[in-house]
């Protein structure tokens, strides 16, 4: 299978680095457009463009981080941070707007983060392959 178009949601973590750089580093061989995202939820209580410093500063700091790991393999990446309710319908919906043929998305062993749950039902709800990692450290 030729896969043109790859999305990784990103949550800033060791496991969301990790998958970055494995991407990149294939990226070469397989020609995939790669695109890298970072969902912040807002709060239903706040208008959904309500920058919140911190969730905003994270979100930076992941997309920069992603930005330089590219750079490493010297690979071009699509970014950009998402402003939604929920993350799983945001990155379900942006791998179709994508027309995605994967998802890869982290799940830490540890502490199950926003992907615990997510990872599952995007999983099931994906109308696209998904490849899901998982830090056992």
């Amino acid at each position: 299978m030729q896969y043109k178009n790859i999305l990784i949601p990103t949550d800033g973590t060791r496991t969301s680095e990790d998958i970055i750089d494995f991407i990149c580093s294939i990226q070469k061989t397989i020609e995939a457009e790669v695109h890298v995202i970072y969902v912040i939820e807002v709060p239903r209580n706040l208008p959904l463009g309500t920058i919140i410093p911190e969730k905003a500063e994270m979100a930076k700091n992941a997309i920069n981080r992603a930005l330089e790991i590219a750079e490493r393999y010297d690979v071009r990446i699509n970014t950009s941070t998402i402003y939604s309710r929920t993350s799983e319908d945001s990155i379900i919906s942006t791998a179709q707007e994508l027309k995605c043929d994967v998802i890869a998305i982290a799940q830490d062993n540890q502490k199950l983060r926003i992907f615990s749950n997510t990872a599952s039902n995007i999983y099931q709800r994906a109308k696209c392959n998904v490849w899901l990692f998982n830090n056992k450290l």
